[in-house]
């Protein structure tokens, strides 16, 4: 952690969402690795631990392209209505706020990092045109992404 925080100094308005999502991250990479290596021993997962697991997962490498709850329920094999209950139940937030928040520290990311323009980032995010990615921007952190990167 003492590395990681070190090296997130420059990202100060998002450091707590990137530590986040990393410490969910190495979760879920510690999981699978006690997983791998005990696998001759019987472990009791419960099956909605084990679809909200592969939901991180699967949000965390296609947040970008895939934005609607649709293609995570169609991946896991399950309906839209248990995958968001199994999130609801879990974390307390819907579906739609974990992609929410994943693309939302993205964008800030590509705004404080890069010199990308607004509609570059647009559709780097795949939102169908700036305009959209302004809106839900400005729902996201209540200021436009032209006024984030000025600050």
């Amino acid at each position: 952690m003492h590395l990681i925080s070190e090296s997130l100094e420059q990202f100060r308005f998002y450091k707590s969402g990137i530590i986040s999502h990393l410490c969910n991250f190495l979760l879920l990479q510690i999981t699978d690795i006690l997983c791998q290596n005990n696998q001759e021993v019987s472990i009791c997962i419960k099956r909605t631990d084990e679809i909200f697991r592969n939901f991180k997962k699967l949000s965390s490498h296609n947040y970008k392209k895939h934005h609607d709850i649709l293609f995570y329920a169609n991946n896991l094999n399950i309906s839209t209505t248990y995958l968001s209950r199994i999130v609801k139940n879990i974390t307390g937030h819907t579906v739609h706020f974990h992609i929410s928040e994943l693309l939302c520290t993205e964008a800030k990311r590509l705004l404080d990092t890069t010199d990308m323009g607004i509609k570059e980032i647009a559709d780097e995010l795949d939102f169908s045109d700036q305009s959209v990615f302004g809106k839900f921007f400005v729902k996201a952190t209540g200021v436009s992404p032209l006024k984030y990167r000025k600050r």
